[in-house]
């Protein structure tokens, strides 16, 4: 798992507030280093197809039409801070940007930042990316030339209904060269999809090759989130087919693509904003740990959990009664987090209880293991006394019940004294092997 590996992804619509991501903000720039000492931040999503940038573009009547659509239509404003949620005709401003920097050099994280592709210009964005390139440096991993392309011509007012990988392609290049011209060392990475792994990503990475610095799609583990089905239990089943696919489609991008890493770079438990009482509760939680671990072991660069203001799928919650206060998914990503560092991989658990486990080793001697019961039964977990390998203290992922919001915690366990340690249901145990 790389130093890097986890990574948090807001609307770039949050830049609108530009005190939000600045070194004034204290309560966040603890709760970014609580999680990681060397993320990743993804700035993207849905309002990313409106947002207004304080440059070249701000009279194109395109975008002044994709600014009225995506305030009038858009249900991703709940993801954005209570100071943008009041002014959702705002603007990315250079000022933004330079405080954007000073975040993240406090926080030791860098940047993936996400153009506007579908009501912008290929000038505006050249334009932009010339300022975002000159101030984050090398706090700049790549800009990404729009999100979730694949799904443009599901709304006609970006693109025309028989929108397909083809034409995309093909602006993305007319982008990449006039962005190029304004800043020759640009990287990108792409191509931000919402599915489609097979096709769109597998044709990226076809197509670019080692001209891209990632491969990035989306991924959620369940949804819609309107739908009354997506429970608890599902999100934590023991195999997810749409899991297992994306798995093997993204090893065939990054065979196709000459070996370019790949990162999940939007995502989170149940799309369509998140189901209430399981995606910010206890079980998003479980759901994380599992996820994260499972992911780097399948040799993904990162994963980057979408979230923002008051959305129900948020790791870290910012609203009126806190600037940053950790929701549930922050613990399963805490907990996750232990392995960066570490080779994982996945272990065989013979079994018919609801389980996951990982193993990481770094060097010759350091070795961690992690148990993740997702299921209604304890098990019962033993491990070697003496020896070279003494288990050292535990740590635990618990709450106290899957729909709980509150109660959550990522701490350390007893250690138990003949090696053997029972899990109980829906809960998850990391030890450090000495």
């Amino acid at each position: 798992m790389p130093p890097d590996f986890t990574g948090l992804s807001y609307e770039s619509g949050q830049l609108y507030n530009a005190e939000f991501f600045s070194t004034s903000n204290a309560s966040l720039i603890t709760a970014f280093k609580g999680l990681s000492g060397h993320g990743v931040l993804r700035m993207g999503g849905h309002l990313s197809n409106i947002t207004v940038w304080e440059g070249v573009g701000q009279d194109d009547p395109k975008q002044i039409r994709g600014v009225r659509h995506g305030i009038e239509d858009y249900w991703e404003w709940p993801l954005v801070d209570p100071t943008v949620q009041r002014n959702r005709k705002g603007i990315i401003t250079r000022r933004a940007i330079q405080n954007l920097r000073g975040f993240l050099d406090a926080v030791n994280w860098r940047l993936i930042y996400g153009l506007n592709f579908a009501c912008g210009s290929a000038a505006r964005a050249a334009d932009e990316a010339a300022f975002v390139e000159k101030v984050m440096g090398d706090r700049l991993i790549a800009f990404v030339v729009g999100n979730e392309p694949d799904g443009f011509a599901e709304d006609q007012f970006f693109r025309p209904k028989d929108y397909n990988f083809s034409q995309y392609i093909a602006e993305y290049d007319e982008w990449g060269r006039t962005i190029r011209a304004k800043v020759p060392h640009a990287t990108f990475a792409g191509p931000d999809t919402e599915g489609k792994v097979e096709t769109w990503v597998e044709g990226f990475a076809k197509h670019v090759k080692r001209g891209a610095a990632l491969l990035t799609s989306h991924y959620y583990g369940m949804g819609p989130a309107s739908d009354p089905s997506m429970t608890a239990e599902k999100l934590l089943r023991k195999v997810n087919p749409d899991l297992e696919r994306q798995i093997a489609r993204v090893h065939a991008s990054i065979t196709l693509s000459g070996g370019v890493r790949y990162r999940m770079d939007e995502g989170n438990s149940c799309f369509g904003g998140g189901r209430p009482g399981v995606s910010d509760a206890y079980a998003s939680a479980l759901w994380a740990a599992d996820y994260m671990l499972r992911a780097a072991s399948e040799g993904f660069a990162g994963v980057n959990l979408h979230g923002g203001g008051v959305g129900i799928y948020t790791p870290i919650e910012s609203s009126e009664r806190s600037p940053a206060a950790p929701r549930p998914v922050y613990y399963g990503m805490q907990f996750a987090q232990q392995f960066a560092g570490f080779a994982v991989s996945r272990c065989t658990v013979d079994t018919s209880a609801n389980v996951a486990a990982y193993a990481g080793r770094r060097g010759g001697d350091e070795m961690l293991l992690a148990v993740i019961n997702k299921g209604a039964e304890a098990i019962e977990v033993q491990l070697p006394e003496g020896g070279q390998r003494k288990p050292m203290r535990p740590s635990l992922l618990s709450g106290p019940a899957l729909n709980a919001k509150d109660g959550v915690s990522f701490k350390e366990a007893p250690h138990a004294r003949n090696g053997s340690h029972r899990i109980r249901p829906y809960s998850a145990m990391l030890w450090q092997l000495g």
